[in-house]
């Protein structure tokens, strides 16, 4: 399973948004852990997706885990993917979805 050390309600979010949007791909990634770069690249473009909703859901509104603002976890997001990347291998694909993302 993946598990991220310093703020594991990262994991929280994963899980919300992955079961909202009816991705059952990443609720097994999440369990089973990245096995290669296509599950890489999978899980980083899926968290750039989650930080778009929690923008969105922030902007509507939207309570998540107890609150209509989770904005402020985007830093503590991108702390824990950059981590679990490196101490993975994987650190390479999350830098280069994250640049695609920012252009």
């Amino acid at each position: 399973m993946i598990q991220f050390s310093r703020y594991p309600h990262v994991l929280a979010l994963f899980t919300h948004y992955a079961n909202e949007h009816n991705r059952d791909d990443i609720l097994r990634l999440l369990e089973a852990g990245l096995n290669n770069n296509t599950d890489a690249e999978t899980l980083s473009r899926f968290a750039w997706e989650m930080a778009a909703w929690i923008n969105e859901d922030e902007e509507q509104g939207v309570e998540v885990l107890g609150s209509k603002d989770n904005t402020d976890m985007l830093p503590d997001l991108s702390y824990e993917m950059s981590l679990y990347m490196k101490d993975h291998g994987y650190y390479p694909i999350w830098e280069r979805i994250s640049n695609d993302e920012m252009s």
